[in-house]
């Protein structure tokens, strides 16, 4: 375990009674990535901070929900599921990237799961730990492969604030092309029953968002709090995506807003759910404000749209 995890538990627990002031100082970035558009001011917003949350509460995992902050580690520690780390070959990187199965041994559709600012973190991989109890093949890229200390991934970053501002320096463009590179190696697999969609939160939002669009065999794609992009990208959309955002989250609902007049103008499938008093990154701060009954809806809809789309 990080040990910003560790110090967020102490820290967590010392400031319990004003959750809404140290929950939204910590988890501002999360949600608000902008589409890249701003690669400083992205790179200066604490990406989710230390607290890894989520659905479940502090210390309890709901059963259809991902695990949340306190939880996160060990869910991923203890699952029973098959999982599995595979090197994927991009040039000269490889591309480490999390596999989760889901029971059993049919085949099943894959989910790309695209990560927050905080990179490939133990809260990432409960969310793809989750998708796999949901019955999907969970596939969870290092986008920062090879990019850490020493040539190292994101495990190799000693905090946190390193991580987000090393994921602030890659472009949307390599970030599509290592996230490609999995998601090519993984339809592939036995198990793949050939449906394929992808699935992002905050940074990752907009990315599931734009490989949406650039990647013509995908099914269907959900944009958890993610910045919607601009007309150029929207006009290739083919496929359905889902939108799930904080009402008090007001940078990305302009985008969200514009996003929804073009696709209309356009004829494209994009519904934008707007969860009202969630905030920025609600996936995560699930103490503040209304985040927790975002959570309850958002993640049961999202798996609802996939299984609608994939199957």
């Amino acid at each position: 375990m990080k040990s910003w995890v560790l110090a967020t538990v102490v820290v967590t627990v010392m400031l319990l009674a004003p959750a809404r002031s140290f929950v939204a100082g910590q988890q501002q970035g999360s949600g608000g990535d902008q589409a890249r558009g701003d690669q400083a001011g992205r790179a200066g917003r604490q990406g989710g901070g230390a607290a890894r949350g989520g659905g479940g509460g502090l210390g309890n995992k709901a059963p259809n929900l991902p695990a949340g902050a306190f939880t996160a580690g060990s869910t991923v520690d203890r699952t029973a599921l098959k999982h599995e780390w595979i090197d994927v070959s991009l040039g000269n990187t490889k591309v480490r990237t999390w596999v989760e199965y889901p029971a059993g041994s049919d085949p099943a559709p894959v989910v790309l799961v695209m990560s927050h600012e905080a990179g490939l973190d133990d809260w990432m991989r409960g969310i793809a730990d989750q998708l796999a109890l949901d019955g999907f093949i969970a596939v969870a890229p290092d986008i920062l492969s090879g990019m850490g200390p020493r040539g190292g991934n994101f495990d190799a970053f000693p905090f946190e604030a390193d991580v987000i501002q090393a994921t602030a320096k890659i472009s949307p463009a390599e970030s599509l092309r290592r996230y490609k590179a999995a998601y090519d190696y993984i339809v592939k697999l036995p198990r793949a029953s050939g449906k394929r969609g992808s699935l992002g939160v905050g940074l990752g939002g907009a990315d599931s968002f734009r490989f949406a669009a650039e990647t013509p065999d995908l099914n269907a794609a959900v944009v958890f709090y993610g910045s919607s992009p601009e007309e150029s990208v929207l006009t290739k959309l083919r496929v359905p995506v889902l939108g799930l955002y904080g009402e008090d989250d007001p940078r990305v609902m302009e985008t969200v807003r514009a996003a929804e007049a073009v696709a209309k103008r356009l004829g494209k499938m994009y519904e934008a759910r707007v969860f009202p008093g969630a905030t920025q990154a609600f996936m995560r701060s699930t103490v503040e404000g209304q985040n927790g009954a975002a959570v309850a809806a958002a993640w049961p809809a999202a798996i609802q749209f996939l299984q609608l789309h994939l199957r």
